[in-house]
């Protein structure tokens, strides 16, 4: 082969190396030591985390007196991987709170998770309340909602009650509950 025609053949696959690293697949970013502030393990974190490019976390207070702070962990240009939502009370949820739970939940079962009032698990979505005071008046409600069939997820019932289950104990921890 001569110089030309060398140059002609690796002109030509530029393009084409340039096209398949543009459709790379996987995750690229780092999974995050911290979710929203509460410091989780990397495995109890790794499956729900779509590929993706970058990974956005945002915290948020909503409401006119700050009751609640919304957590959405998500992979720029993809949908929201975990969305959290956390309401401070003044007293727990009720058993007609659960019931509520249980029928918006698809396939929704009560689940035991210790130092909560009650846990409802549905196919990828999380609701519980827990107590957060030293009477045991003041409590939290949590709502988990994990993205189900993004690539390179494994949103199952075990990985997301783990998920629940560490990012509560982290910020009944960081709130200053005491344990129950």
């Amino acid at each position: 082969m001569n110089a030309g025609t060398t140059r002609r053949a690796l002109a030509s696959l530029v393009p084409l190396v340039v096209l398949l690293s543009g459709c790379s697949e996987g995750r690229e970013y780092a999974v995050p030591h911290k979710v929203c502030g509460v410091r989780m393990s990397q495995d109890t974190v790794e499956p729900l985390l779509p590929d993706g490019e970058k990974l956005d976390q945002s915290l948020r207070t909503i409401g006119e007196d700050g009751s609640v702070t919304s957590c959405l962990v998500s992979v720029v240009d993809k949908t929201v991987a975990v969305d959290v939502d956390i309401t401070n009370l003044d007293k727990p949820l009720t058993a007609d709170d659960k019931r509520v739970s249980v029928k918006s939940l698809k396939h929704a079962k009560s689940v035991h998770l210790a130092g909560t009032h009650w846990t409802v698990q549905g196919d990828n979505k999380i609701h519980l309340s827990t107590p957060c005071g030293l009477d045991g008046t003041d409590s939290l409600s949590f709502r988990f909602t994990f993205a189900k069939g993004e690539k390179g997820t494994e949103v199952t019932r075990r990985n997301t009650l783990r998920f629940a289950k560490a990012f509560v104990a982290g910020e009944q921890k960081g709130k200053g509950c005491p344990a129950h």
